[in-house]
């Protein structure tokens, strides 16, 4: 099963973070910020087969809104929406669904952020996870703008469906 090793990968790199966090004496969850932006995704595999953001009936745009908590120095907890909408081709009709998104974010430093992700696509009944690579640009105000390939990966919507994995990117901004 190829999805075993990343989900026990995942577990155990929160574990550590969340232990980390625990040994703080002071530590206290803090509001962090907010974001805001838009996610294209640009290509899937599902049983050997591609689809591509060119291709009748793949294109779709989600429009992610988030809040995030500070843990601890290194770990953020992100609470994120995505309402996604799929325009209708020449045959279907719009569908529009809501990813409810939560997650934690390990800061690396030089504005890198690394993310693993829950994912559960409400209207969809699809479920899953998401790992992210995140790198912000601070601007002179405090905010920042960002810029993240995320690989989400999707069982569902029925038996049998197998596992999707998508290739995306999120732009934003950071309040």
């Amino acid at each position: 099963m190829r999805i075993f090793p990343m989900l026990l990968f995942i577990c155990f790199f929160i574990g550590q973070n969340t232990a980390y966090a625990q040994e703080e004496s002071n530590n206290k969850v803090t509001f962090a910020g907010l974001h805001f932006g838009f996610v294209q995704p640009l290509i899937s595999f599902n049983d050997g087969n591609t689809n591509t953001i060119a291709d009748e009936g793949f294109y779709a745009i989600g429009f992610p809104m988030g809040i995030t908590f500070k843990a601890s120095e290194k770990l953020l907890i992100d609470f994120e929406f995505v309402p996604f909408i799929n325009p209708p081709g020449d045959s279907d009709a719009m569908n529009t669904h809501l990813l409810f998104h939560p997650g934690v974010l390990v800061p690396l430093g030089s504005g890198f952020t690394f993310g693993a992700r829950a994912a559960f696509e409400l209207g969809q009944g699809q479920w899953g996870f998401t790992p992210l690579l995140n790198k912000a640009f601070q601007l002179d105000n405090g905010k920042a703008v960002f810029v993240e390939l995320v690989l989400p990966g999707r069982f569902g919507p029925v038996k049998g469906s197998g596992y999707t994995q998508v290739i995306a990117l999120h732009f934003g901004v950071g309040l």
